[in-house]
């Protein structure tokens, strides 16, 4: 009897459950007219995500693994996708799952006075990110490292953790694992390149977002995505007019991306997302201008010498503002351009124009950045640098006071003598006097790592409002609308791209019961999107195409054999950053051919491109069987 009364039971909970969901499909199935009818759509997929940086990678990838037929849309042309994430140093945040309560402490911590992120999402990002390291190896990485990193001395923070693929920081790992792994799943993630999202489709009435209008080639196409869009399109750092609306700066300049132009903030906005966090960014930090791609030429300059800087502003060397007097001490690297000011951590207080002026000594001792020339030669003739015989020829030449300028010399050179700077503190270690002409200066600008604003999410990666409603399946991840506030914890970044890629692309793959199930292609043609492919490359006879990659994605080099000799080396394929590699190219190719063999140095600072020349000549020697 008990038994009989038990399978009645459930069999009415099941039949119950089938019935609800019939009748909601079926509402919908026969409702004469839906919102997607009204649309007409060239082409349909489970989920759309925007953006191939590495969130978007991570949430197409979580989609698919979760059964969703998934579009990956890219702005960029194919070999320079990657966002922010293909150059950031790849380390990820992460954290052992007993340490999860601390972690909350240290985040609260970091949050401060503010009101956002909220605990709950601060634990869902840390719960997540306690994660990170066996997701990355489920995909395919072929080991993590793993160390502490603590930024902040806020309790706490003693159980953070950086994660690092095979490893290595720079490289580009993180990115290439990602890459590779979307690319192993070809079959269910579509990758449209030079496609970018301009529009966000969505039902007035019900505010459901249905798909992503995509401008492919000048042609705006309809595009549905059944379950969820998730945005990942980064940030503005490469959006002048966003830069003075929302950071309250004339001008600032992205270290990295070059197609980060806020897109994703408009589209949110357009569909009533609530904007948050738009005036935090991880920066600015003060850097030269790479005039051949209109980002900055690599992390920093000021501070010491390390992974970070290249530390050419602890050499004979000051940073003046507009008026010619030093503003900041030179010796400390911001903490993602944020200092401490008496217990409160502020974003750095800049002086524009600014400029790095220094002397012979300093001149000589160093490139300014590792991927510069020897003695800075060339960017003296390219006019980066500007020369002076004198200090007042100097300030005349960058326009400032020439009275300030001289006098705030000679002010420094002072400190430099007596062993101390009572301005700025700037270490006993690093004041070297400014005294041997000739005398130069380069200009100095506003840089981002990124910005960190957009729109708000909430703990499951979905998108509200400005009533702090859920905008029904429309995610993000990643940089567009981070979580941080205020100060931000080193790989926090990389961290919520892998952790919230991953919330936000499970949750927008889960199959959707308040839109139309029936496909919306039927009697349609699907359309097929186009870009920009690379030219065929042709070998003539004793020519040989070697292919590894770079920093940049893939890499080729044609390498021509003639009579067991090399004789000239060519890379005819790369995506490499133009200004900071040619140096490599230049240098590894010529040694190559001088020393016939491909077993030559790297090139200070740009060691992932020396790395990808050399293996794609070794791999043009192999194919040609010739013996080193």
């Amino acid at each position: 009897m008990k038994k009989t009364v038990i399978f009645i039971l459930c069999f009415m909970l099941f039949a119950q459950n089938v019935f609800a969901i019939s009748v909601e499909e079926a509402y919908i199935s026969f409702n004469q007219t839906t919102f997607e009818d009204t649309v007409s759509w060239q082409g349909e997929y489970d989920v759309i995500v925007v953006g191939y940086g590495g969130a978007g990678a991570v949430a197409s990838i979580k989609a698919a693994d979760e059964g969703a037929n998934v579009l990956l849309l890219e702005k960029a042309p194919k070999g320079q996708e990657g966002g922010n994430t293909r150059y950031a140093g790849q380390g990820i945040l992460g954290l052992e799952e007993k340490d999860i309560d601390t972690a909350v402490e240290y985040f609260k911590n970091i949050r401060g006075k503010y009101n956002t992120p909220s605990d709950a999402m601060i634990k869902s990002y840390l719960t997540y990110s306690s994660k990170n390291y066996d997701w990355l190896m489920e995909i395919g990485a072929d080991s993590v490292s793993v160390f502490p990193f603590q930024e902040y001395d806020y309790p706490g923070g003693e159980v953070m953790k950086a994660l690092a693929v095979d490893g290595e920081l720079w490289t580009s790992s993180l990115y290439r694992t990602l890459q590779k792994a979307v690319e192993e799943r070809a079959d269910s993630i579509e990758v449209w390149y030079e496609s970018p999202g301009v529009g966000l489709i969505q039902d007035p009435e019900t505010k459901i977002i249905h798909g992503v209008k995509v401008n492919n080639n000048g042609n705006i196409l309809n595009i549905r995505a059944r379950n969820g869009v998730v945005l990942c399109t980064g940030g503005f750092e490469n959006n002048q007019q966003m830069i003075q609306d929302y950071l309250n700066l004339p001008y600032g300049y992205s270290k990295a991306a070059r197609y980060n132009t806020g897109d994703g903030i408009k589209m949110a906005m357009e569909v009533g997302a609530n904007l948050w966090h738009m005036g935090n960014t991880a920066g600015p930090d003060l850097n030269v201008l790479n005039p051949e791609t209109g980002t900055t030429f690599t992390y920093a300059i000021q501070g010491e010498k390390d992974i970070l800087s290249s530390g050419f502003a602890v050499q004979n060397t000051i940073f003046v503002g507009a008026d010619g007097t030093r503003f900041i001490n030179e010796s400390v690297l911001p903490n993602h351009g944020y200092i401490n000011f008496h217990g409160t951590w502020t974003q750095m207080t800049l002086s524009l124009p600014a400029y790095a002026v220094f002397d012979e000594t300093a001149r000589l001792s160093q490139p300014v950045y590792d991927s510069w020339s020897k003695g800075n030669e060339e960017e003296i003739e390219k006019g980066l640098i500007v020369k002076a015989e004198t200090i007042g020829e100097l300030a005349e030449k960058i326009h400032v006071n020439p009275a300030n300028l001289t006098r705030q010399i000679r002010e420094y050179n002072r400190y430099c003598y007596s062993g101390k700077d009572p301005i700025f503190g700037r270490s006993i270690k690093y004041l070297k006097p400014i005294t041997k002409g000739p005398f130069y200066a380069v200009e100095l600008v506003p840089s981002f790592t990124n910005t960190q604003g957009g729109p708000q999410r909430n703990e499951n990666g979905e998108v509200l409002d400005t009533s702090g409603n859920i905008i029904p399946h429309l995610y993000s991840a990643g940089e567009l609308g981070s979580m941080f506030s205020n100060i931000y914890q080193g790989t926090g970044n990389l961290g919520e791209c892998v952790a919230f890629g991953r919330i936000s692309g499970e949750n927008a793959a889960k199959k959707k019961y308040d839109v139309s199930l029936k496909s919306v292609m039927d009697g349609r043609v699907k359309v097929t999107a186009s870009w920009t492919q690379p030219e065929e490359i042709i070998l003539k006879s004793g020519e040989y195409l070697g292919v590894d990659r770079g920093i940049g994605g893939p890499l080729k080099v044609k390498v021509t054999i003639n009579k067991d000799k090399i004789t000239g080396i060519e890379v005819v394929y790369h995506n490499e950053t133009r200004g900071v590699s040619q140096n490599a190219i230049t240098t590894i190719t010529k040694s190559v051919v001088e020393k016939q063999t491909a077993d030559v140095d790297v090139v200070s600072g740009s060691t992932v491109t020396s790395r990808g020349i050399i293996n794609a000549v070794k791999d043009a020697l192999a194919q040609a069987g010739f013996q080193e």
